[in-house]
C-alpha cells in the first residue's frame, strides 16, 4: 500500500445514511448487546465504529467505517483529502454512461459505469471496479450503494450487465450485496440504446 498523506489506517466501509446506524457489527453481533464506541477516522474523514465484544476478542474487523452513499461530489469540488465519493456525468445526458469513484486522498481506488434514464425511469449497472491491492474493504458496496442513491430503486427499475459467474470475485461481490435489481443483462430503453449508438439518432 503507497504512502497516505492523512493519518490513520485503512479500515472497512461500509454504506450509512446520515443518522441511521448499524444495528451489527460486521461480524453480525448485536451492538445493543455488545457495545459500540465511535470516533472520527482522520485518513477517511468519516465516522468509525468499533465493536467492544470484537475489539476485545482483538478481531481484525473490530472496526470499520460509515460512508454517506448519497453525499457525492463532482469532479471540480471534490475534496483532495478523506474519502469522497465522485460523479462523473456522461457526456449524453439521456441514457448515456456516466461514473461514479471511490477517492482516497485524491487517488480514484474504485468506480462504477452507469446509465440512468430520467424519463423512462430506467438504470443499469454497467460494471464495478476496485484496484486489486484495495479488494474486500466494501469500496464497491459503498459505489453500489451510491449508485442506488442516484435513482432509488423506488422509483427506478434497475438491471446489471450480466454477471460472469465463472469468476470468483465477482461472484463473491454480488452474493454479499443487497441489489434490487435483474442480475441476468441489461435492461436498456431506447435513450440508452440511443446515446449507446446502437439506435439512429431522430
Amino acid at each position: 500500500m503507497r504512502e497516505t498523506r492523512g493519518f490513520g489506517r485503512r479500515l472497512p466501509v461500509r454504506p450509512a445514511p446520515h443518522g441511521v446506524s448499524p444495528l451489527r457489527c460486521l461480524r453480525g453481533h448485536d451492538l445493543s448487546i455488545a457495545g459500540a464506541g465511535a470516533s472520527y477516522h482522520h485518513l477517511y474523514g468519516v465516522t468509525e465504529l468499533t465493536c467492544n465484544v470484537c475489539d476485545v476478542l482483538r478481531d481484525p474487523l473490530a472496526s470499520w467505517c460509515l460512508v454517506d452513499p448519497a453525499v457525492q461530489h463532482t469532479a471540480a469540488t471534490a475534496p483532495r483529502d478523506g474519502l469522497a465519493l465522485v460523479r462523473i456525468p456522461p457526456t449524453v445526458p439521456r441514457g448515456g454512461v456516466g461514473q461514479l469513484q471511490l477517492r482516497i486522498e485524491g487517488d480514484a481506488l474504485g468506480d462504477l459505469d452507469l446509465a440512468v434514464c430520467s424519463p423512462c425511469r430506467r438504470a443499469v449497472l454497467e460494471q464495478v471496479r476496485v484496484d486489486e491491492g484495495h479488494r474486500r474493504m466494501g469500496y464497491g458496496r459503498v459505489l453500489v450503494a451510491a449508485a442506488l442513491a442516484l435513482a432509488p430503486p423506488a422509483e427506478y427499475r434497475w438491471s446489471t450487465t450480466k454477471i460472469n459467474r465463472n469468476d470468483i470475485i465477482a461472484r463473491a461481490f454480488w452474493s454479499g450485496i443487497d441489489w434490487p435489481g435483474g442480475q441476468d443483462g441489461p435492461d436498456y430503453c431506447t435513450d440508452m440504446e440511443r446515446a449507446a449508438g446502437r439506435l439512429p439518432d431522430w
